[in-house]
């Protein structure tokens, strides 16, 4: 996460306010937690927010602690009365607050209570007031999908981030899902790793044993040279790109002939082969960025991935726009997910490369233009751009 100012300087323009921690209402900390391990942090005071809503007596419920959880931890267990406190009340409060925390939980927890409690009326606002992607915005907030359990052992660190998150939270079987992230934090290991430890193990316990993380990363995944993929117009072969890398680029690629040449009557030739809702919005935006609207065609995409955060070609489409628009973080940020979702697709790779020359990343950018170059040799059906 990118801290636009150092803990000192956002100390010094923090309005503090005096609350008593009866009133506070947090997290408890996991059964390991041990303040004596954290004793040496620097102090940060906590960020509340006064929550809106009301209890089963009909009174307000007081506040609801968002960020610095072990500093709040530590008062607590030494009985301590009050604590100084920022309370978000409005946009400078949530710049100063945003600032200040580097855990990747407790910024989706000032996301939620934001949008809970109406200091921001909705993502595209709360996108506006922090300069993110919507799409962010809601990779964050998915954070608050893990157990519980999962989430009070995230608030001891703070270097473990969403990216590496995202897999896990993608996974709906609990046991598959506890394995995972218990490899993340005993392994700290990269959210591509993450993936493909999910892309391996999401499978019938009964079939096989989970996989070591290791084993998996000295494998490499790749389509059978011998499997040939047939290409029909049909409902059928629409539910099979959503289940396979190749064929649903296939898919897109198919329908972005629909735009070829600017086709002024792509609309109604979509409509002919019964092309609609996700795919005809996905269609809007690539057809507003081939026209130079670029901050259309995001927040049109955006909408795609709201509505279907696996699309991958949305989250490629986004990045390019932000490359177009000078915004290489942001441009990175989505060609990665997209990369995520499809890790052996060369016009990702090649995009992503793009963008880290720029970001003055040429090593990484390399190594990308090399495995891209390597992809292009295999026999491949469709070209996406």
């Amino acid at each position: 996460m990118e801290k636009k100012r150092e803990t000192g300087e956002i100390l010094e323009h923090m309005l503090l306010e005096e609350i008593k921690i009866e009133e506070i209402e947090f997290i408890k900390p996991p059964d390991e937690w041990d303040p004596d391990l954290h004793q040496n942090e620097s102090y940060v005071p906590p960020v509340l927010i006064e929550e809106k809503s009301k209890n089963e007596a009909g009174k307000s419920k007081k506040y609801s602690l968002l960020a610095h959880h072990r500093c709040l931890w530590k008062a607590f267990a030494k009985r301590q009365f009050t604590m100084r406190v920022l309370v978000v009340h409005s946009n400078v409060h949530i710049s100063l607050a945003h600032d200040s925390i580097k855990n990747c939980s407790e910024e989706a927890l000032l996301f939620d209570g934001l949008l809970r409690n109406g200091l921001c009326e909705n993502r595209s606002r709360l996108s506006e007031l922090l300069g993110y992607s919507r799409a962010r915005i809601t990779q964050i907030l998915n954070i608050l999908k893990l157990p519980l359990e999962m989430r009070r052992k995230l608030l001891l660190t703070d270097d473990i981030s969403e990216f590496q998150l995202r897999p896990i939270v993608r996974v709906e079987d609990s046991k598959l899902q506890k394995e995972m992230f218990s490899h993340l934090i005993k392994g700290k290991l990269t959210g591509r790793e993450m993936a493909l430890f999910a892309d391996e193990n999401e499978k019938d316990d009964d079939q096989e044993p989970l996989k070591d993380i290791e084993d998996l990363m000295s494998e490499h995944i790749q389509l059978d040279e011998s499997e040939e993929i047939q290409y029909e117009d049909n409902d059928d072969f629409k539910d099979e790109a959503t289940s396979s890398d190749i064929v649903q680029q296939v898919y897109v690629y198919e329908l972005l002939q629909l735009l070829k040449l600017r086709n002024a009557n792509w609309e109604k030739d979509a409509e002919k082969k019964d092309i609609s809702g996700i795919d005809m919005e996905f269609l809007k935006g690539i057809f507003s960025l081939r026209n130079g609207l670029y901050k259309e065609a995001v927040d049109i995409l955006e909408g795609v991935i709201e509505e279907n955060p696996d699309y991958a070609p949305a989250y490629f489409y986004i990045g390019k726009c932000f490359n177009l628009m000078g915004n290489p973080d942001s441009a990175e940020n989505s060609l990665r997910t997209a990369l995520e979702l499809i890790p052996e697709e060369p016009d990702y790779l090649i995009e992503l490369a793009i963008v880290l020359e720029k970001l003055k990343r040429d090593t990484e950018a390399s190594t990308l233009y090399k495995k891209a170059g390597l992809l292009r040799r295999k026999p491949r059906r469709g070209d996406n751009r």
